[in-house]
């Protein structure tokens, strides 16, 4: 891999050097003129969180320290935490886990750091929850890379959407066509290979069928997001394959004080004269509690420098959604449900025959989900949980044109009405014989699709999956622990006729087993190896088996293949981390083998009819091959430097394969943040390699780097405001994304953007 990549980043171009090596120079002048004004010292910061009836510890738990900067920190399962760096002194503390009482104190930092023991009074259900996204015990994380993102930090990110916000993190790129369909591909994985959940659960939208179709969810409000890099097809089904990204809100509330609390939140945007404003809100008691939230967003057409006009016609959006919810709590229980709205309308930037024609995609989403949390301590049984939500989808992608009086005609091309049912249900142990933790369960997703229209290109269908899962961990000795798990689904997907479809039938259906098992050691205080060997699987689309015709808003004439089989992949994971007082590194490195890959091959010719270029379903066995890098470093107390590099290799298996499409590109950034607590400063460039590995009917696309700039206040007593300034692509560089679908324009980026956000926690 590294001579590859190496061969790559020598291809980007020349600039690329310079700006690197300029800001290489600046950070080094700052860290020096800065470092004479730091604290000579930042300390580390241990302890451990205790349940104070049998003093066992206790996993998960969230340690907040408050100092010039705030520290987060999460309890392993022998309820240790590490902090590695802050300031000495007196600092405020706060510890939560979920069923016991929050606790808050003073802890001191000496000359050679500090050590906090909290013992936990139980009280069911009134704090927070901690989510490992890849698995489901509670508060421990699964042996693979991954990343989480907490709502200071996604304010920080706010854009159009989430796979914009994630773009550029290690392993992380984006699919798009225009800004609001922005969806995270990773490690070269995209469509319903990635599962992108809200709260654990199935959204019911159709972000994952075609690269035209939005994520229904507002970014501006997110609480926190989680990522898993690397195959999860053992919790989370089929469509788990490549990677794991949530979403988590509060509509259904895990943790509240009594009386009110809430947020609101404002976006400005100049690249496409965004405008956006959220806001959430909850009230209780110790018993129960009430949620909403609500929000507005309004965006036209983006200015893309280097093209004619300057700008990219039909990238318009109009977004609002809104959502409700309860939550009520006994000494055992939690139980809840909420309700939440989505109504999207946006532009799809496709080239058509006639310049004044447009497609405009509506689409509306009205979603319940409802969560029971029976908690049982000292049982052999721990936890159970229920979890079910149901969603109707509604999407329409329409073709709209000016007539030359000037009035609009519209067409309803396609019309889909989907309506999914999702439900799983956990149960989780303590110590049984060697196992030190556990979990069984069973899940259920039931989707139904109806397509109408007057172009329509597929019958309609439904997809039925069933399954079983149970998932181990085993500690080996003080520092090893084993986990392993497995998933039996038995799925079945039938196509039935429409109006385009006349006496259609289709039926197939197939068992698979998916399985993993993973390794960590400890060898040492600060690093953490880990490796894993996975089995997962994907079945195919209904699109991909039976589809023929034109698909208006992905601009091409598609044709499917009803032989196609399941997707089944092997995959390797390894990596180490290391956290000391003022360096952290994570290296990460995967190979992925996947037999029957499903993608659109070209077939180079345009249908008759509807001048769309023509692509066919097939599939080929392929193998990914790449790996992550990430580096921080601790210049002073307050002064951060962040370097990151990630690479993906993907071709047709056998000798001479041909390079996979749509592959992301080696790429590298280099950031710096400078932190005093109250304000903070930073810059960030971001380099990408020109991609020339394609296959024949794709065109390389070239290198390029952008130079972002940041800034930030944070104020009150409790720092509850906090406002970001934000320039992204500060030089206006005209550049092409590789992932961008957007091809009959050469798929044209935006230009600079001058963003600013404001966010209120009250």
């Amino acid at each position: 891999m590294g001579a590859a990549a190496t061969a790559h980043l020598a291809a980007a171009p020349a600039h690329l050097a310079a700006v690197l090596a300029c800001l290489a120079t600046v950070l080094a002048a700052t860290t020096q003129s800065l470092a004479a004004q730091e604290p000579a010292q930042a300390l580390p910061l241990s302890g451990r969180i205790l349940d104070a009836d049998d003093s066992r510890p206790i996993a998960g738990a969230r340690v907040e320290v408050r100092g010039a900067e705030d520290r987060l920190a999460a309890t392993d399962a022998e309820g240790r935490f590490r902090i590695a760096r802050i300031g000495p002194g007196s600092h405020p503390f706060r510890v939560q886990a979920l069923g016991y009482r929050t606790e808050e104190g003073t802890v001191k930092v000496g000359s050679r750091g500090g050590e906090l023991v909290v013992s936990l009074v139980r009280q069911p259900l009134l704090a927070s929850e901690i989510i490992a996204t890849g698995t489901p015990l509670r508060g421990v994380a699964p042996y693979q890379p991954g990343q989480a993102f907490d709502a200071e930090e996604l304010s920080i990110r706010a854009a159009n959407s989430f796979g914009e916000m994630l773009d550029g993190e290690p392993g992380l790129a984006m699919r798009s066509f225009g800004p609001a369909a922005g969806r995270p591909v990773i490690r070269g994985l995209d469509g319903d290979r990635v599962a992108v959940l809200e709260s654990g659960q199935r959204m019911g939208d159709m972000s994952e069928t075609a690269h035209d179709h939005a994520i229904a969810v507002e970014p501006l409000l997110a609480e926190r997001v989680e990522v898993v890099r690397g195959p999860a097809s053992l919790l989370y089904g089929s469509s788990a394959l490549g990677g794991v990204v949530n979403i988590l809100r509060q509509d259904v509330p895990a943790d509240w004080r009594p009386g009110l609390q809430g947020t609101l939140a404002a976006q400005a945007a100049s690249v496409n004269r965004l405008g956006a404003a959220a806001g959430s809100a909850r009230y209780g008691s110790d018993r129960w509690v009430g949620s909403g939230r609500w929000s507005i967003r309004d965006s036209g057409d983006f200015r893309a420098p280097g093209i004619p006009g300057g700008t990219l016609e039909s990238t318009h959006s109009r977004l609002r959604t809104g959502a409700g919810g309860f939550a009520w709590v006994s000494d055992a229980l939690r139980a809840g449900a909420a309700v939440d709205l989505h109504g999207h309308v946006y532009g799809v930037p496709e080239e058509l025959d006639d310049p004044d024609d447009e497609v405009e995609i509506r689409s509306g989403r009205q979603r319940l989900s409802g969560v029971m949390d029976w908690r049982r301590p000292e049982r052999l049984v721990e936890t159970v949980e229920l979890r079910v939500a149901g969603a109707r989808f509604l999407q329409q992608e329409i073709e709209r044109e000016w007539e030359r009086d000037g009035s609009l005609d519209e067409e309803i091309e396609h019309e889909f009405h989907r309506y999914t049912a999702d439900a799983s249900l956990t149960a989780n142990h303590g110590r049984l014989g060697p196992f030190e933790k556990g979990a069984v369960g069973a899940s259920a997703l039931v989707s139904a699709l109806a397509a109408r229209g007057a172009g329509e290109f597929h019958p309609d269908g439904s997809n039925l999956a069933l399954a079983l899962f149970a998932f181990e961990q085993l500690p080996v000795t003080e520092r090893v622990s084993l986990q392993s798990g497995f998933r039996l689904e038995q799925g079945r997907t039938v196509a039935r006729e429409n109006d385009f479809f006349p006496g259609f039938h289709a039926r197939r259906s197939a068992t698979t087993v998916s399985g993993a098992i993973g390794a960590r050691a400890r060898p040492i205080e600060g690093i953490e190896l880990g490796a894993q060997i996975a089995r997962a699987h994907r079945t195919p689309l209904l699109e991909q088996l039976y589809s023929d015709g034109p698909h208006l808003g992905a601009g091409r004439f598609e044709i499917g293949d009803s032989q196609l089989g399941n997707e089944v992949g092997h995959g390797l994971d390894l990596f180490a981390r290391y956290a000391g007082v003022r360096l952290e590194a994570e290296v990460a490195l995967f190979r992925n083998w996947i037999d029957d890959y499903v993608f659109p091959r070209p077939t180079g010719h345009r249908h008759e009819s509807s001048g769309l270029p023509t692509v066919r379903w097939s599939a080929a066995a392929a193998v990914f091959t790449g790996g992550e890098i990430a580096l921080g470093v601790r210049t002073s107390p307050h002064l951060r430097l962040r370097a990151t590099f990630d690479y993906v290799r993907a071709n047709e298996q056998g000798a001479g394969g041909e390079p996979l499409p749509f592959i992301p590109p080696a790429r590298g950034s280099l950031t710096w943040t400078y932190d005093r607590g109250g304000w903070w400063i930073g810059g960030r460039t971001r380099g990408t390699a020109r991609q020339d590995r394609v296959p024949s009917t794709q065109e390389p696309t070239e290198g390029y780097a952008l130079l972002d700039a940041q800034m930030g206040l944070r104020l009150g007593d409790t720092r509850e405001h906090a406002l970001t300034l934000r320039i992204d692509n500060a030089l206006d560089t005209v550049y092409r994304d590789h992932l961008s679908r957007v091809d009959e324009r050469r798929h044209p980026m935006p230009g600079r953007n001058l963003v600013a956000v404001y966010r209120w926690s009250f």
